[in-house]
């Protein structure tokens, strides 16, 4: 044993030891490069350097199984992408699965790594091919791969909601061959940014789906419109929830997302598939268009027709003109003598209803003049009565009043103090007030005692109470 306790037998050590042992192994053993499939975690892109630093996972029923970092120099990064943007049409992102040759390195400062020198970008494609097909036989067997695609497009579309980004050179295609129609038809659009591909997009695209669903009643349909002349990044359009959203959306879908000759999914359960920005705009009008031709061939047949028919009603109107004549002449006559018959009858009448109407007003002009004078006479009779009556009713009312009110005096008269006084009573004042309680009277105090004749003052020497016996009882 050492002075600190330490066990001088027992082999120690340095960190840095370990770490050479594990590097010379892994350069003895691990020599040569090998082909590994995982996917994509992170990224991790350093643009000032131009290296890259992914970490590839490998998963299993959504769970991590496995997980390392990898390094990929800026020179095989820039091979890589190139190469794997050629075969499938993608960007070379986070989330994809792959299979690329790596050597397994260990660094005593960085710890085991990966690093990535080339990829096979046909096992990812195939991976989306595979993922593609899935979603396809998934909505399919939902059996709602169909259902936006049996809509019924509005013969005019006049309000459009539009998923795109405003710096979108398809976005500003669809704009400019919308608003530049020489008829001058006027497309109502409301602009929904979303991420158009890569990482977020699908998540993007459905959250502005949703809000559009919200307001679907304003809408005649939905356009996705993205791209400016290549068709990469487009296996988000392969995906099932977006496909699902877009397949069972309540009014009509049209998209224009690439040049692809492969359509995606989403473009397969959209009710119209248009290859560009500019072919939707061109489809959106093609319907003014056909309206327009059809009102046109209206027009000139409406023109025809009214212009054969004018002649035929030229011919029908002289015809008609003549016979109305004709018969207006002869009822004119008709109708001129049975006026006349009319009038003769009217006068006769009229003057046989004057006549007897003035006799009635006659006999009722002497009746008014003779019936006021009786009515005056009769009321006047009346008016008599109740004077005598009333006159009567009042002196007997008076009479008895007058009684009431010497009553009344006489008991005034009896309740004057004076009076009272001369009976004998007299009131008593204690301190110049006259007493309400017993406790008002003590010994000490003053008193006066008013009589009818006199006024006594004294002082009270005494207090002695009696209970009268009507209380006592």
């Amino acid at each position: 044993m050492d002075p600190t306790g330490n066990d001088i037998s027992r082999r120690v050590y340095a960190l840095s030891e370990i770490t050479e042992s594990i590097t010379r192994m892994f350069e003895k053993y691990y020599n040569t490069p090998y082909w590994i499939k995982a996917e994509i975690s992170a990224l991790n892109l350093y643009p000032t350097s131009g290296h890259c630093f992914p970490l590839m996972v490998e998963k299993s029923d959504g769970k991590v199984k496995a997980q390392l970092k990898a390094i990929i120099w800026k020179d095989d990064l820039f091979y890589i992408t190139r190469k794997f943007e050629e075969v499938t049409r993608e960007t070379f992102r986070e989330g994809l699965n792959i299979l690329f040759y790596a050597y397994i390195k260990f660094s005593s400062t960085y710890g085991l790594s990966l690093q990535i020198i080339d990829i096979e970008p046909l096992f990812t494609l195939g991976e989306m091919a595979r993922d593609k097909m899935n979603s396809i036989m998934t909505l399919k067997r939902e059996g709602v791969f169909e259902r936006n695609r049996q809509l019924q497009l509005p013969v005019l579309l006049k309000r459009v909601a539009i998923i795109s980004v405003a710096s979108s050179k398809g976005y500003n295609d669809l704009m400019v061959t919308l608003k530049d129609n020489k008829p001058g038809y006027r497309v109502l659009c409301e602009l929904f940014p979303a991420v158009l591909q890569g990482k977020g997009a699908v998540e993007s695209i459905i959250k502005q789906l949703l809000v559009i669903k919200q307001m679907v009643t304003k809408f005649d349909a939905a356009v996705i419109v993205r791209g400016g002349g290549d068709d990469v990044g487009l296996s988000c359009y392969d995906h099932v929830e977006l496909a699902r959203e877009v397949a069972m959306f309540p009014i009509p879908v049209i998209t224009g997302i690439g040049h692809s000759t492969n359509e995606t999914v989403v473009e397969m359960v959209a009710c119209a598939n248009k290859i560009t920005p500019t072919d939707v705009a061109h489809f959106i009008l093609s319907g003014f268009y056909e309206q327009d031709k059809r009102l046109g061939i209206l027009q000139m047949d409406m023109k025809r027709f009214l212009r054969d028919l004018t002649e035929n009603d030229k011919m029908l109107l002289r015809d008609y003109g003549e016979r109305i004549a004709g018969l207006s002449m002869a009822y004119v006559i008709e109708q001129r003598f049975a006026l006349k018959s009319v009038a003769e009858k009217f006068t006769h009448g009229a003057t046989y209803k004057i006549h007897n109407r003035q006799a009635e007003l006659n006999k009722l002009a002497l009746a008014v003049s003779s019936h006021p004078a009786r009515i005056l006479s009769s009321e006047s009779t009346f008016l008599n009565n109740q004077g005598h009556l009333l006159l009567i009713k009042a002196r007997h009312t008076v009479s008895l009043n007058k009684q009431h009110l010497i009553d009344k005096g006489n008991r005034l008269h009896l309740l004057n103090p004076e009076n009272v006084m001369k009976r004998g009573y007299a009131i008593v004042r204690i301190a110049g007030k006259v007493p309400a309680l017993l406790d008002d009277i003590e010994a000490t105090k003053e008193m006066d005692i008013e009589m009818y004749k006199w006024n006594i003052t004294g002082r009270i020497e005494e207090v002695r109470v009696k209970q009268k016996e009507k209380e006592r009882e």
